[in-house]
C-alpha cells in the first residue's frame, strides 16, 4: 500500500513542477521524465498485486513494498527539498521588496527592522573593508607574500606543462586507438551528449537573463504590485546523478516486485474435518429479528435464485445469525438435508464437495476425511448429485471471499438451497447485509454477556450503557469487553474509568485482539483503497467525516490520479461506494440526507480506527498524537485529536528534531480550541496540508506564508490575509473562517488582490470576506467551490473570471446601522447565470432580514444548471418560487429556510419541478401547500419543520407522479399533524413533536 500510495505522490510531484506556470525550470521537463516513466512502470508493476488472489502471502511482497516506499519517499524528498531551497530565498526577496496590504503602503515593523538591520550589516561591513585595506598598507610581509607567490604560480605552470605533455601523448594514443575500434554507439551517445549539454547553456543563459530581470525589478521597481513577479527560477541539472540513481534503483525493484509476485506461496488450506466443525459457532442472537425472518424466509419459500449472501463487515455477526437460520425449526423441518462448510482464504471446491459429501451421507464421512486432493477415485460431483437427487437441502458456505464460478457449477442447483457468508458484497446473488446493533440491543448483549440473566446492579446501569455505546453496535466488540469485564472488579470507580477514559486497558486489549480478526479485511484490499481507508484513521472517534474535507485533503496530499472527465463528487461518489458496499468497511447510512430523521452518518468504526491507526503509524504513513511520549521519528503525518498536543514543548522539541523537515500534513481534528497553539513554528518545509481550522490564530503567522509546498490551508482567524499569500503557489484549497462573527463598520474585507494569481486554487471558503475585483485579466480557471463570499464577489468582473465554479455560497447580512430604506440584498446577482454556466449548487443566505419590505429574487441569478438550491431569509412571497422553478429543470434539491418566502399558501403549479426529489421547507409563516396535479413527479421527501401555522398539505394520488413520496412533519401545529392521517394510506408519513 505506502509504495503506491509513494508512487502517485511522486507522480504528481513530477507533473507538477513541469506544468507549474509559476514554476520556470532547467534544464526543462525532460529532465525529470526518465523518473516520471520510472515510477509509471513501477506503478503498472505494483498493480499487478490485485490479481493475485486471497489465497496468497503476501510476507515477502510487503517487505518489498516497504523498500520501494522508502526509496520513493527519500527521492521526492531531495527533490523538492532541492525546489524549496531555490524558492524560499526569492520568497523572502519578494517578501521584502513587496510586502504589504494593496489597500495601505505602509511597511511593517518587522520588515522596517530587517531593512535597518541590512543597512547596519552593510556599514560595518564597509567599515571593516576600510581598515583590511590600511592594515594591508602598514602589513611588512606583504611584499614576502607576494614573492612566494610568485614562486609557487611559476612552479605550477612547470607542472601544468609537463602534465599537459602527459596527457597529449595520452590524448594522441587514445585517439589512434578510437580511430581503429570506432564505436557508432559511442559516437551517437557523445553527440546526444553534447547535444543536451547544449540545451542546458541554452536554458542556464535564459535563467541568468531572467534571474538578472528579477533582481532589477527588485532593487528598482519597488512598487511593482505581487502580480507583476517572475515566475519561480530552479534549476534542477545538479540533481541529474540522483535522478539517474533513483531511475535504476526502482527499476531493479520493479523487476525484483514482479518476480516475488510470480513466487507468492500460497496459504495452507484446512482440514476437510475443522471446515465442518461449527460445534463453538452460537445461534444465540440479540436483536436482528427483522433480518433473521427475512433471510429464514428467502428459503422458505420457493425462489428461483438458489444462492443467498450474508453480508457485513467482520465481527458483526454473519456466521452467529447463518447459524440461528441453520438451526431454526422451520428451516429444518423444509430441508430434509443441511450441511456446513467453513470456507476462508483457501478452499478448494473439491474440498467443499467432501464436506458437504461427510455431511449428507455418513455412509462416506471418513473416507471424505481422509481422501487426499490426488484421490480420483470418486467423481464428487456425480456422486453428491446422485445423493441430493429430489432431497432439499440447504448447504451454507461460511467465510467465503470471492464468487468460485466453479463451485457454483459443480453444486447441484435443483432443490439445493445456498447460504454464503461473506465480509465482501456478492453481486452475482440477492444478500442481505447484517445491520450493527442499536443501542437497546448492545446494552442487552453487554448486559447478558455480563451478568447473565439477572442484568446490571442499579449502580453500574449507567456506565454499562455508556460501555455498550463505545462498542459502536459491533457484537464481537461487546463480547469481547464483556470478557475483560467480566475478569476484574465489578465497582463503579472501575466502570467509570473503562466508560470514560478514551484509552482505558478494557478497550484497548479489544481493539488489539479484533485486530487480527480485521487486519486481512484491511491487507486484502486494492492498494489504492488501501491508502484512502488508513488517511480516514485520522479522524477522532465516534464522529463523522466530512467527505469533502477528506477528499481535498488527499487531493492535496497528492494521492488523487487523474479522473477524466469525472467530477470531484463523482469521483468521491464511487470510492466510498466501493469502501461502504463492496468492501462493508466505512458506515454510511443511505437514508436521504436531507430527512430529519435520517442520522447522517459517515464514519469509520472505532475498532477499524484503532486498525488504521496502528498500521498507518507502522509504515510511518500517518500517527495519531496520543501523549508527549510518542515516537514521532519519521512519520509523514502527524495529527491530533487533542490540539493542545502541538504546544507541549516535549512533543515540540520531538517534532522538530524528528519529522518536520519532511512531514507533509499537520491536522488538527480536535474539538474547537479558542487559544492558539505554536504549530507554525516547526520548520515544516515540505508541509502540503496544514489543518488547524480548529484551532484560532489572532494572526495569520508570517511562517505559514513560507511554506511553498503547501497545498492545503484552513485556519480560524479575523486577522487579514497577508499579501504574502501569493507564495503558496502550490494551494488549492484556501479555508480561512472568523473566530466569532465580528462586524467593523465601514469597509467590508477583501482578500489581497493576489488571489487572482494563484492559479491551482480548486476550493475558498472565506466566511466574511471577498474576492477583490481584478485590474488584469487573471482567472481561476480551476476554482470548482466558493463559499462565505457576499453578493459584492458575484459582480461580472468577478465571475467572468471563475468559468468552472461549480459550487457558490453567498452570506449576506443586514446590519443593525444599514439604514438606508432603499437597500436591496439581492442586488448585483443578475450576472450569476450569464457567466457560470456550470454552476450545480447555489446557496443564498441572509441573515438578520427585514420582513418590512417584499423581496424580490433577480430571476438571472438561476442558472438552469442548478441541481442544488438553498434559499434563507429572502422574504419573497411563493409565487415568485414557481418562477424560479421554471428555469430550473434539472433541479433534484430545493431548500428554502427561515422565511425564504411568506406568505400563507404555495400553490405548485403544474408542470414545475419536473425533476425535484428533495423539498425541504423550514421556519415559515405557510398555512396551505398545494401541489398541483402534473408538479413534483420525482418528489421522494417532502420535509416541512417548524412550521407552527400549517394547517393543511393538499397531496392528490395524481397518476402521473412516479414515486411515492415519503411526507415529515417535525414541530408543525396539531391541525396539520392530525390532517396528515389522511394521507397516510398513500404516502409514507413520518411525525415528530415535542408537545
Amino acid at each position: 500500500m505506502s509504495a503506491y500510495g509513494a508512487v502517485i505522490s511522486l507522480k504528481n510531484t513530477i507533473q507538477f513542477i513541469v506544468e507549474s506556470p509559476r514554476l520556470f525550470v532547467i534544464p526543462t521537463g525532460r529532465i525529470l521524465r526518465p523518473a516520471y516513466e520510472a515510477v509509471c512502470d513501477l506503478q503498472t508493476v505494483l498493480k499487478k498485486l490485485e490479481k493475485t488472489g486471497y489465497i496468497k502471502i503476501r510476507t515477502k511482497v510487503n517487505a518489498l513494498d516497504e523498500q520501494i516506499k522508502e526509496a520513493v519517499w527519500d527521492f521526492e524528498d531531495l527533490l523538492e527539498s532541492h525546489i524549496y531551497d531555490q524558492i524560499l530565498p526569492q520568497v523572502e526577496t519578494d517578501h521584502l521588496s513587496f510586502y504589504g496590504d494593496l489597500q495601505s503602503h505602509r511597511k511593517s515593523a518587522e520588515v522596517t527592522k530587517m531593512e535597518e538591520e541590512d543597512n547596519e550589516d552593510e556599514e560595518e561591513y564597509k567599515d571593516a573593508e576600510e581598515e583590511d585595506n590600511d592594515n594591508d598598507e602598514e602589513d611588512e610581509d606583504d611584499e614576502e607574500y607576494k614573492e612566494a607567490g610568485e614562486e609557487f604560480k611559476e612552479e605550477e605552470r612547470e607542472e601544468d606543462n609537463d602534465n599537459d605533455e602527459e596527457y597529449m601523448e595520452a590524448e594522441e594514443e587514445y585517439k589512434e586507438g578510437r580511430e581503429e575500434d570506432k564505436d557508432n554507439d559511442d559516437a551517437e551517445y557523445k553527440e546526444a551528449e553534447e547535444e543536451e549539454e547544449e540545451e542546458y547553456r541554452e536554458d542556464k543563459e535564459l535563467y541568468n537573463k531572467l534571474l538578472y530581470m528579477r533582481q532589477f525589478i527588485h532593487q528598482n521597481l519597488p512598487s511593482l504590485r505581487p502580480k507583476d513577479r517572475l515566475a519561480f527560477l530552479v534549476d534542477l541539472h545538479s540533481l541529474k546523478q540522483s535522478i539517474d540513481r533513483f531511475v535504476i534503483r526502482v527499476t531493479a525493484m520493479a523487476v525484483e516486485y514482479d518476480v516475488a509476485l510470480l513466487n507468492m506461496p500460497e496459504e495452507e488450506g484446512e482440514p476437510i474435518s475443522s471446515r465442518i466443525e461449527f460445534g463453538g459457532i452460537g445461534s444465540y442472537m440479540v436483536g436482528l429479528t427483522e433480518e433473521f425472518e427475512q433471510v429464514r424466509d428467502y428459503f422458505l419459500a420457493e425462489k428461483e435464485e438458489n444462492c443467498f449472501a450474508i453480508t457485513g463487515m467482520a465481527g458483526i455477526g454473519k456466521t452467529t445469525l447463518a447459524k440461528k437460520i441453520f438451526d431454526d425449526p422451520l428451516i429444518q423441518g423444509h430441508f430434509e438435508l443441511r450441511a456446513w462448510v467453513k470456507v476462508g482464504r483457501k478452499c478448494e471446491p473439491n474440498d467443499v464437495i467432501r464436506g458437504v459429501l461427510a455431511q449428507v451421507d455418513p455412509n462416506t464421512q471418513d473416507q471424505m476425511l481422509t481422501q487426499g486432493d490426488d484421490d480420483d477415485d470418486l467423481k464428487l460431483d456425480g456422486v453428491l448429485e446422485d445423493i441430493l437427487k429430489d432431497k432439499k437441502c440447504l448447504i451454507v458456505l461460511d467465510d467465503v471471499w470471492e464468487w468460485d464460478t466453479q463451485l457454483m457449477g459443480i453444486l447441484p442447483d435443483k432443490n439445493v438451497r445456498i447460504m454464503l457468508t461473506s465480509r465482501l458484497r456478492m453481486e452475482e446473488s440477492p444478500s442481505q447485509v447484517v445491520r450493527l446493533l442499536n443501542e437497546e440491543e448492545s446494552k442487552k448483549l453487554l448486559c447478558e454477556k455480563v451478568f447473565g440473566e439477572e442484568g446490571f446492579p442499579l449502580s453500574l446501569e449507567k456506565k454499562g450503557e455508556k460501555i455498550a455505546e463505545k462498542c459502536e453496535g459491533l457484537p464481537l466488540m461487546i463480547v469481547i469487553v464483556a470478557e475483560l469485564l467480566s475478569e476484574e472488579d465489578k465497582t463503579p470507580e472501575y466502570w467509570t474509568e473503562v466508560a470514560e477514559k478514551q484509552h482505558n486497558s478494557v478497550f484497548v486489549d479489544a481493539y488489539n485482539q479484533i485486530s487480527e480478526v480485521f487486519f486481512p479485511s484491511y491487507d486484502y484490499l486494492p492498494q489504492y483503497f488501501k491508502m484512502l481507508f488508513l488517511y480516514m484513521g485520522s479522524s477522532p472517534p465516534y464522529c463523522d467525516i466530512n467527505i469533502a474535507d477528506l477528499f481535498r485533503r488527499l487531493g492535496a496530499e497528492g494521492f488523487l490520479e487523474s479522473i477524466g472527465n469525472e467530477t470531484l463528487e463523482e469521483f468521491i461518489g464511487i470510492g466510498l461506494k466501493i469502501l461502504s458496499q463492496l468492501y462493508n468497511l466505512v458506515i454510511i447510512h443511505e437514508s436521504n440526507v436531507e430527512s430529519w430523521f435520517s442520522k447522517r452518518e459517515f464514519r469509520v468504526h472505532s475498532c477499524w480506527q484503532h486498525v488504521c491507526k496502528k498500521e498507518a503509524s507502522k509504515i510511518k504513513f500517518l500517527h495519531v498524537l496520543q501523549s508527549c511520549d510518542d515516537d514521532m521519528k519519521g512519520q509523514r503525518r502527524l495529527c491530533a485529536h487533542h490540539n493542545t498536543l502541538f504546544a507541549f514543548k516535549q512533543v515540540y522539541d520531538s517534532i522538530k528534531s524528528t519529522c518536520a523537515s519532511t512531514a507533509r500534513s499537520i491536522l488538527c481534528l480536535g474539538p474547537y480550541h479558542q487559544y492558539p497553539v505554536p504549530i507554525h513554528d516547526m520548520d515544516f518545509k515540505l508541509l502540503r496540508v496544514f489543518d488547524a481550522l480548529e484551532v484560532r490564530f489572532y494572526h495569520i503567522p508570517l511562517d505559514i506564508m513560507k511554506l511553498v509546498c503547501l497545498n492545503y490551508l484552513a485556519l480560524t482567524c479575523n486577522g487579514e490575509i497577508p499579501i504574502s499569500i501569493s507564495n503558496l503557489f502550490h494551494l488549492q484549497t484556501l479555508t480561512i473562517h472568523p473566530h466569532i462573527n465580528i462586524k467593523k463598520r465601514g469597509a467590508p474585507l477583501y482578500v489581497p488582490m493576489v488571489i487572482w494569481d494563484m492559479q491551482e486554487l480548486q476550493h475558498i471558503s472565506i466566511s466574511g470576506r471577498d474576492l477583490p475585483t481584478p485590474k488584469s485579466d487573471a482567472t481561476l480557471e480551476k476554482l470548482s467551490s466558493l463559499f462565505g463570499v457576499s453578493a459584492k464577489s458575484c459582480i461580472r468582473e468577478n465571475l467572468k473570471r471563475i468559468p468552472n465554479l461549480r459550487m457558490l455560497e453567498i452570506m449576506m447580512e443586514l446590519k443593525p446601522y444599514d439604514d438606508d430604506d432603499d437597500i436591496n440584498p439581492l442586488s448585483g446577482l443578475e450576472y450569476i447565470s450569464k457567466e457560470l454556466h456550470k454552476l450545480v449548487l447555489l446557496s443564498y443566505i441572509l441573515t438578520n432580514p427585514d420582513m418590512r419590505y417584499q423581496s424580490i429574487v433577480p430571476l438571472l441569478m438561476f442558472p438552469s444548471s442548478l441541481a442544488v438550491l438553498a434559499l434563507s431569509g429572502l422574504g419573497c412571497p411563493w409565487k415568485h418560487m414557481n418562477d424560479i422553478g421554471s428555469l430550473l429543470p434539472n433541479l433534484r434539491n430545493l431548500r428554502l429556510l427561515h422565511y425564504a418566502f411568506h406568505g400563507p399558501e404555495w400553490n405548485i403549479e403544474s408542470g414545475y419541478f419536473l425533476k425535484l426529489e428533495t423539498l425541504v421547507i423550514e421556519d415559515t409563516d405557510l398555512v396551505r401547500l398545494r401541489p398541483q396535479r402534473g408538479s413534483l413527479p420525482m418528489l421522494e421527501l417532502l420535509s416541512i419543520r417548524h412550521c407552527y401555522k400549517l394547517r393543511q398539505v393538499d397531496w392528490t394520488c395524481d397518476p402521473s407522479k412516479v414515486t411515492k413520496p415519503t411526507i415529515e412533519l417535525v414541530e408543525c401545529s396539531p391541525s396539520v399533524v392530525a390532517f396528515s392521517e389522511q394521507l397516510r394510506p398513500h404516502l409514507n408519513v413520518h411525525c415528530y413533536s415535542s408537545f
